[in-house]
């Protein structure tokens, strides 16, 4: 594995502590103030912003390349941090598992949707975190054009040795475009794993109307829990995962959650397995012109690529991790006394998929900690499982918050068009006359409303508030 750095500088561009200086080491220097804890701190309480990303789950030298990243880039923290344990968790693929009790194993695979607006940094956020496992899968691949034209000239020169050695084959770690046939195909070919890495998740999330008619969905079901899939090709080969490794991380905006939620979307299932980083700071991203420490992207690639080079070569054997003692009995207790009765039948189903969502996080945590302070250990400690239940918390809020935006029924769009129209012609505070004189005018000789129309229509409260007698103010 290649050799951390932990020589950074202490200088205005790294002023948080020493580079891969775990936060248990930090808090045992007396008298040391610990800038991490107060920026993080900071930001937690700035502008109100409530449930923000729990970076403090990572070890000291991770939260230092996010809040560097954060303000030198100005990139909301909810995307990095997400960010990163999404590109972890690909990293690490199906090289480990977490033994929870004997015939049950859970693997790190996350489904992830960053939901935001146009011009809130999601592209630029998750190109940072994968930038990583690109430049890798930049060299598998140039690595694989040097073999393939050494398979067609030994073949052109031999014919004798024609089809007797093995054609080279590119094995991927992300894929963006492609077909169901074709994920189980890369997968084969990578058995560690495979990461759905797509910028706009939104032809994906609306080809599930196709999906449920077709059984796709259910494949990214089984994907999800890790379990068999086959698929038939059309050469008439089939082709079966054993043990599937798929994880998925991409953006859309809430409107097109909102439509992926009418079509059965919202109660395969489906949707409960989605978490969902929905940062309540959206912001406009402003260029500056500071510059980042380059040691901080230099150890976050290390970072990624030890993840990358973690278990077995061959990815045939995975790694099974238990638990100590001490971390089982916290979160089994923690699983036992969670609420059993839900207002909302989304509710108990978000809570149960986060629950299995709590074993992944925990084992990703683990293996972080492991990385950064050069530990061999194969056991999750209670420090790790506090940090998944407090991821589970951040998701959790985060998918009431989206399924509450998803059932939220626009008022404005129940409307007639007529309606609609006036509403839109109407200033922001008018009189009945000024009213009136806008929603009665002709159209082709014949007034739109009647005088008592309008005044009816005055008396919706969804859309207009009444300031005085004979003033109003719209709402929508």
């Amino acid at each position: 594995m290649v050799n951390l750095k932990n020589n950074t500088p202490f200088t205005p561009e790294s002023k948080k502590g020493k580079i891969f200086e775990s936060q248990h080491k930090d808090n045992q220097i007396e008298g040391r103030i610990d800038l991490v804890d107060l920026e993080n701190d900071y930001l937690k309480h700035k502008d109100n912003k409530g449930n923000l990303f729990p970076i403090e789950i990572y070890p000291k030298a991770i939260q230092e390349i996010i809040i560097e990243i954060h303000d030198k880039h100005l990139f909301p923290i909810d995307y990095l941090g997400a960010g990163i344990l999404s590109a972890a968790s690909a990293s690490i693929g199906k090289s480990h598992k977490l033994e929870v009790k004997h015939g049950w194993e859970e693997k790190v695979n996350l489904f992830m949707v960053i939901v935001g607006q146009p011009g809130d940094a999601k592209t630029q956020a998750l190109k940072f975190c994968f930038n990583p496992i690109q430049n890798r899968e930049s060299q598998l691949y140039a690595d694989y054009e040097s073999q393939l034209a050494e398979y067609e000239r030994t073949n052109s020169e031999n014919s004798e040795n024609k089809n007797k050695e093995k054609k080279p084959i590119f094995k991927r770690y992300l894929l963006s475009d492609f077909t169901p046939e074709a994920l189980v195909l890369n997968h084969s070919n990578n058995k560690r794993g495979i990461c759905i890495y797509v910028d706009e998740l939104n032809g994906w999330l609306k080809n599930f109307n196709r999906y449920n008619s077709s059984g796709e969905a259910e494949t990214y079901l089984s994907l999800w829990s890790g379990t068999q899939i086959t698929t038939d090709r059309a050469s008439g080969k089939s082709l079966r995962l054993e043990d599937p490794c798929v994880s998925v991380i991409g953006s859309t905006q809430i409107s097109v959650l909102k439509d992926f939620g009418k079509d059965g979307g919202s109660t395969n299932g489906f949707m409960d397995r989605l978490l969902f980083v929905y940062p309540n700071d959206e912001k406009i991203l402003r260029w500056n012109i500071q510059q980042v420490n380059k040691v901080l992207f230099n150890n976050y690639t290390t970072l990624i690529n030890n993840l990358i080079d973690l278990g077995d070569t061959d990815h045939t054997i995975s790694t099974v991790f238990t638990m100590e003692t001490e971390a089982k009995e916290y979160l089994f207790r923690w699983q036992n006394n969670r609420p059993d009765k839900f207002f909302f039948d989304y509710e108990r189903s978000v809570e149960i998929k986060l629950q299995q969502y709590v074993l992944r996080f925990a084992l990703i945590l683990q293996l972080i900690y492991s990385t950064v302070e050069s530990e061999s250990k194969n056991q999750v400690d209670i420090s790790s499982i506090k940090g998944a239940i407090q991821l589970f918390d951040y998701f959790y809020n985060n998918a009431i918050q989206v399924r509450t935006e998803i059932l939220k029924k626009n008022y404005f769009e129940t409307l007639t068009e007529l309606q609609k129209n006036i509403l839109n012609e109407l200033p922001k505070t008018f009189t009945t006359a000024e009213g009136l004189k806008i929603a009665c005018k002709l159209i082709e000789g014949k007034a739109r409303v009647s005088d008592r129309q309008f005044k009816t229509y005055l008396k919706d409260v969804k859309l207009f508030k009444r300031l005085a007698h004979g003033s109003y103010e719209k709402i929508v």
